[in-house]
């Protein structure tokens, strides 16, 4: 399709009055998502302009809303309070939002609209209706967010009820992030222990900041994400420090060095020279504090322990030199006075100690989690709902929401010809299976769930879609829907399913790519994740390769040597030489094959 040419033919066609023509080939147009900005404005004006004509105006709206034509969209909506609603809070009117929401009963977006237009008490009042809904009460994730936004509005009106809001809300959370990680979904814990950072981010409870980053920080490891590590290590630094909680600063400094050390990362002396220095402080401020010798003493020999790493002996003999002086007894003073001398002579040096570069950060590594995950509850896998948020949200890519827009345009079609009184679940299946594959091209998380209600569409040909369009979904998350398609009676899920396991490589997919692997019996299942794991670059999935070789049979062990020999981790070759070196016979050879084929037997 020449995208410009037919523009243009819709153009005229609309101009001649030929409507139901001219919004055919302006939809078509308009799924091409990759034209030019201004190109594709010109056309969706085209094409809500049809809509209109035709009286098909909710749709039209919604391309207003693409446009960012606000009073526009909100023109054509006068009847449909809950689509006004949301051209409302894309506008950023949000009490006129709040106040639309609430006239249709959906009391969390109404609190949420009115926390953003700072009027917590009317936040307030929404969400104290919306705590007795019965569909609250049997999901426990959700009432703990419910209770924590409660219980900041509470808090703003110098109520202290909020903090028994915020009470329950640590005990819910707590609870509820152990049987996510008990039940393997670790990204669901991350959430759970967002929340609780933020509690304390915003309490001041140093205890409640510390739980949530170092539960966060745990996971990050686990999953091999280096640079979210790290990040969320100097943030809790920061706070540390700004706290003058200088014990837990100096102790995460060696541990965030540590870390670097064992990741390769640039970063290590950095965060080790940074300990001992804060280690110095610690000492210091507990002399000042008229606190125990021996704790400014254990303090200093860990700021020794630090500086000798780095090979700053100057500042070795610093330390012992402060170690002198902080009222131990004689026979210790006098040992380490003894040390000291040892570094009379020594010159200072300046240590290379590149920081962790603000460049890495991610822009997204705190989102409003508090927010986020109660409206997708509240919308409850909607694929009109969900594509009608993204649409007119300029923090997507204008592509992403082009696509949101064909999707939405998809189902309000068939939903306007239906007379409005439809749910998309009831929609054709053939149309839903579209949709649900289209969904996929968006590549963004909020469709996760629109798919996991899709996958319950009692059609198989739903079904399909759904787990078809994961291919493109690389979230953690992903696999929830993945290993039900694994499952399914239907042969065409099951493949479906198959085909995104064998696309769905990425760092924090280790973990449930080895869940599949290990608890499948499937053969081609088991193939297949094991083909995607020896695509991850991670040393971890490099040393899952080398167990596979030793210990699993036939194809298994075959594919595992194809896939060391085309590992694309070179870190990965002393390990492999290690292992050489320590076997023999069979493996041996296995080994030795790999490392020749790889350059890296000498």
């Amino acid at each position: 399709m020449d995208p410009g040419f037919e523009g243009n033919r819709a153009w005229s066609l609309l101009k001649a009055g030929r409507l139901d023509e001219a919004v055919t080939l302006f939809r078509q147009v308009c799924a091409e998502t990759h034209i030019i900005d201004q190109e594709y404005d010109r056309m969706a004006r085209g094409l809500a302009q049809g809509l209109a004509r035709l009286g098909r105006r909710r749709e039209a709206a919604y391309v207003h809303l693409y446009l960012h034509e606000f009073e526009a969209a909100r023109a054509l909506l006068a009847n449909l309070p809950l689509d006004e609603a949301r051209v409302l809070e894309q506008q950023g009117n949000n009490a006129a939002a709040a106040r639309r929401y609430l006239e249709c009963g959906r009391f969390v977006l109404a609190a949420i609209a009115y926390e953003r237009g700072q009027l917590p008490q009317e936040a307030r009042q929404c969400w104290e209706r919306a705590l007795v809904d019965g569909r609250v009460l049997r999901v426990p994730y959700v009432a703990a967010l419910i209770h924590f936004n409660l219980a900041y509005c509470c808090l703003a009106g110098d109520d202290e009820s909020g903090n028994t809001h915020l009470v329950t809300t640590q005990r819910l959370l707590e609870e509820v992030a152990d049987e996510f990680e008990t039940s393997g979904q670790r990204e669901r814990a991350f959430d759970c222990y967002q929340i609780l950072l933020e509690m304390g981010r915003r309490s001041g409870a140093f205890e409640n900041l510390a739980e949530g980053y170092l539960n966060c920080i745990r996971i990050l490891k686990e999953d091999n994400l280096k640079y979210y590590v790290l990040q969320y290590y100097e943030d809790f630094l920061r706070e540390a420090t700004s706290r003058d909680e200088l014990h837990a600063a100096a102790s995460l400094y060696r541990e965030a060095a540590d870390y670097c050390l064992r990741m390769g990362l640039l970063y290590d002396r950095h965060y080790l020279k940074s300990s001992a220095e804060t280690w110095l402080q610690v000492a210091d401020k507990n002399l000042r504090e008229g606190g125990p010798a021996e704790l400014s003493e254990n303090a200093l020999l860990a700021a020794v322990a630090c500086f000798n790493t780095l090979g700053d002996y100057y500042m070795v003999g610093e330390a012992y030199r402060r170690l002198c002086n902080i009222g131990l007894p004689a026979r210790v003073r006098q040992r380490y006075e003894g040390i000291a001398g040892r570094y009379v002579e020594t010159v200072r040096q300046s240590v290379e100690a590149p920081p962790f570069p603000s460049y890495l950060r991610q822009p997204h590594a705190y989102p409003e989690i508090w927010f986020m995950d109660v409206v997708e509850w509240d919308h409850d896998g909607d694929v009109v709902a969900v594509c009608a948020l993204v649409v007119g949200d300029s923090s997507y890519p204008d592509v992403v929401r082009r696509r949101a827009l064909v999707v939405l345009l998809d189902c309000l079609e068939e939903i306007s010809a239906r007379g409005g009184e439809v749910s998309t679940m009831q929609l054709d299946a053939a149309r839903l299976s579209r949709v649900a594959e289209r969904l996929g091209d968006l590549q963004i998380y909020v469709v996760l769930r629109p798919l996991e209600r899709l996958f319950e569409h009692a059609d198989v040909r739903v079904q399909r879609g759904a787990v078809r369009a994961l291919r493109f979904l690389f979230f953690k998350r992903s696999f929830n829907l993945l290993n039900r398609g694994l499952t399914s009676t239907d042969e065409g899920v099951r493949q479906a399913a198959l085909e995104a396991l064998g696309r769905l490589y990425f760092n924090h997919a280790f973990d449930p790519l080895v869940r599949i692997f290990r608890e499948t019996p499937d053969p081609t299942i088991k193939s297949t994740a094991l083909e995607s794991i020896g695509r991850i670059p991670t040393l971890e999935a490099g040393d899952f390769l080398i167990e596979v070789l030793r210990y699993e049979p036939e194809p298994l062990r075959g594919l595992a040597r194809r896939l060391l020999v085309a590992f694309g981790n070179r870190e990965l070759l002393p390990i492999l030489r290690q292992h050489y070196q320590m076997e023999s016979g069979t493996m041996r050879e296995e080994l030795e094959y790999i490392l020749r084929q790889v350059g890296g037997l000498y």
